[in-house]
C-alpha cells in the first residue's frame, strides 16, 4: 500500500506517522519526504483496516489529507530515467570514481556487443584511450565532445563524449559517457551529404553496344567482386560505378568516390587509410578515419587508379587481400567490408610491363573488366544525348529552346568527340547560352578550339615590340575582336571563350573594345 500525505513542515511529523503504524503492527517498507508531502509505503492491510489507518493518519497534526498513489517518488524517477535511457539511440554509461560501470542503457550494450547485465559492475579497459578520457574528465572536471576512440573489446571505433557527474556539493562523483556507433555517425553523414543515386535506367543510350554493356553491368552489380572500368576520359566511368553500387546489395551503404590523380601522394595514404591522433605534424586532433572505414558496408570507387604510386599500390593490395586496414600511427587493424570499383583511361598492361604498376595488384583489380566505348564508336547516342542535355540546360537556364536544326544535328554527329560525353555536355551548355531563338543552329555549336577567322596573328607586327607579354596581349585582343564581331554581346563572348561575364568586361575595357 502506497500513500501520499500533503502536509505542512513541522518537526516530529514522521515520528507521529510511524507511531500510528507501529501501534497497528503495520510494517513500514519506506518513507520519503518530498517538499510539501510525505510518501509512505507499507505492507497491505484489510479494507476495514485501510479505512481506519487513513482516518488515524488524517488526525495527525500537520497532515492535510491522505490519498493513494501508484509510485513512490524515487521509484517514479527511476522509471522515468529508464524510459529515457531506453528511448535514446546513443549509448549511455555511468562510471564511478573507481572506473566501474554502474549504469548502462540498451543502446550502449548494443554498441559494445554485450548485455547490460554483463556490463554493469565491470571496470573500463586498462591502458585504453577510453579509460584515459574518463580519467581526464575526473581530473579536469571538464567535458569532452565527439572523441573518436578505439574500443578493444569490439575491435572498432566509437565516437565518445564525457560529462562529469557532480553531487549537490559540486564534487565530481563519476562520469557520464555517451557512445555513438561509428556506423550510425557515418549513416547520418551520408544522409546529409549524399547525392542522388544513379541507376542503370538513368544512363541515356540508344546504341546496341551500350544496351548490351548495361545488361552485362546489371549482372556484375549483383556480385561483390572488384570491377575495373576502362574507357577514355569523359565516357562516364563514374556514372557506371554509381549505377553498379545502386544495383548491388550494398545500395543502402555509402558510395565513396576518390580521384587518385587529384590528391598528392603525401596525402593519399592518410585519405585512404586514416590516421591516429599525433600521427604526423598537422594531423587533426583525435585522428581521422580513412575512406576504407567510411565506405565500410558500401562501395569505394578509386578513379584514375593508374596514377597511384607503387608504394600505395602495395598497401592497397594488402587491404584487398586481408580485408583489414590500419591507420597511420596505429598498431591496431580494423576489419572492413568494402567493395572496390576502380577506373582508368591508361593502358595498365603496358604499365605492368614497364614496372609502373604492380602485376599482382593488376590481377586483383581486373577480376571483372568493364570497357565503355568512346562516343565516336556509338554515333546513335549522339543525337539522343544532345537532346537530353538540351532539355536539362534549357530548363535550368529557363531558356525557350526546344530542339536542333537538321544541320546542327549533322554537325554534332560528324564530329570526332575526343572529350566524349563530357565534351558533348559542355558544347550543348554553351549552345543554350548562345541561342537567341527556339532552335539550336550550326553557328551556336562550337566544336574543338575556337577558330579565329582572318588569321589575327598574321596582322601582328612583331618588330614593333620585344616582350612576350606584349605579343600575348596583341593576340588576346585580336581574339576578343573577332569573337565580339561574331557573337555581338559580352555574355556570349564569355560563353564561347569560357570566361565569366566580369572577366570579359574587364578585358574589353583593357583593350578599349566596344561592347555594342
Amino acid at each position: 500500500m502506497r500513500l501520499r500525505m500533503p502536509c505542512c513542515d513541522r518537526i516530529g511529523l514522521v515520528r507521529d506517522i510511524s507511531i500510528i503504524l507501529e501501534e497497528r503492527k503495520i510494517n513500514i517498507v519506506t518513507i520519503e519526504v518530498e517538499q510539501g508531502a510525505v510518501f509512505l509505503e507499507c505492507q497491505g492491510v484489510l479494507q476495514k483496516g485501510e479505512r481506519e489507518l487513513i482516518e488515524a493518519l488524517e488526525k495527525v497534526d500537520g497532515v492535510h489529507h491522505v490519498e493513494f498513489t501508484r509510485f513512490m517518488p524515487s521509484k517514479e524517477r527511476v522509471e522515468q530515467l529508464d524510459a529515457v535511457l531506453t528511448s535514446v539511440r546513443d549509448g549511455i554509461l555511468v562510471v564511478n570514481c573507481d572506473g566501474s560501470i554502474i549504469q548502462c542503457n540498451a543502446a550502449a550494450a548494443r554498441i559494445l556487443k554485450s548485455a547490460p547485465g554483463k556490463i554493469i559492475g565491470q571496470s573500463l579497459e586498462e591502458n585504453s584511450l577510453w579509460n584515459t578520457l574518463v580519467a581526464d574528465t575526473l581530473k579536469t572536471r571538464c567535458s569532452y565532445k565527439d572523441q573518436e576512440m578505439f574500443v578493444e573489446s569490439i575491435s572498432s571505433y566509437c565516437v565518445m563524449s564525457t560529462v562529469p557527474l557532480k553531487d549537490t556539493n559540486h564534487e565530481v562523483i563519476g562520469v557520464v559517457t555517451v557512445l555513438r556507433d561509428i556506423g550510425d555517425v557515418r549513416e547520418l553523414v551520408k544522409k546529409m551529404t549524399a547525392s542522388l543515386p544513379v541507376n542503370f535506367g538513368d544512363i541515356t543510350c540508344d546504341s546496341m553496344v551500350m544496351k548490351e554493356l548495361i545488361l552485362q553491368s546489371r549482372r556484375y552489380a549483383l556480385s561483390d567482386s572488384t570491377v575495373l572500368i576502362r574507357g577514355e576520359t569523359g565516357t562516364g566511368k563514374e556514372l557506371f560505378a554509381r549505377a553498379l553500387h545502386s544495383g548491388s546489395a550494398r545500395s543502402q551503404g555509402t558510395f565513396v568516390p576518390i580521384n587518385c590523380a587529384a590528391i598528392p601522394e603525401t596525402l593519399m595514404e592518410s585519405e585512404l587509410f586514416g590516421y591516429e591522433d599525433g600521427a604526423f605534424t598537422g594531423a587533426v586532433k583525435g585522428g581521422k578515419p580513412g575512406l576504407f572505414e567510411l565506405s565500410n558496408g558500401g562501395t569505394l570507387f578509386l578513379d584514375e587508379i593508374g596514377e597511384m604510386s607503387v608504394h600505395l599500390q602495395v598497401k592497397l593490395l594488402r587491404v584487398l587481400q586481408e580485408r583489414r586496414v590500419r591507420r597511420l600511427g596505429s598498431s591496431r587493424e580494423v576489419a572492413v567490408d568494402v567493395r572496390v570499383i576502380t577506373a582508368t583511361n591508361r593502358n595498365l598492361e603496358e604499365m605492368v610491363v614497364r614496372g609502373a604498376f604492380r602485376e599482382d595488384l593488376y590481377y586483383r583489380l581486373n577480376v571483372i573488366p568493364l570497357t565503355i566505348p568512346p562516343l565516336r564508336e556509338r554515333p546513335e547516342d549522339i543525337g539522343l544525348l544532345a537532346k537530353y542535355f538540351l532539355q536539362r540546360f534549357a530548363d535550368k537556364m529557363r531558356r525557350p529552346v526546344h530542339g536542333f536544326s537538321k544541320e546542327s544535328l549533322e554537325r554534332l554527329e560528324q564530329y570526332n568527340w575526343p572529350g566524349n560525353v563530357r565534351e558533348l555536355e559542355n558544347v550543348i551548355e554553351r549552345a543554350v547560352n548562345l541561342v537567341d531563338g527556339s532552335q539550336v543552329r550550326p553557328e551556336h555549336i562550337c566544336l574543338g578550339r575556337i577558330a579565329v577567322t582572318g588569321n589575327p596573328s598574321a596582322s601582328i607586327q612583331f618588330e614593333t615590340y620585344q616582350s612576350l607579354k606584349e605579343r600575348l596581349a596583341e593576340t588576346e585582343c585580336a581574339i576578343l575582336k573577332e569573337t565580339l564581331r561574331r557573337y555581338r554581346t559580352s555574355r556570349r563572348v564569355g560563353s564561347v571563350l569560357d570566361l565569366s561575364h566580369t572577366a570579359v568586361l574587364k578585358k574589353l575595357r583593357k583593350y578599349n573594345l566596344s561592347n555594342e
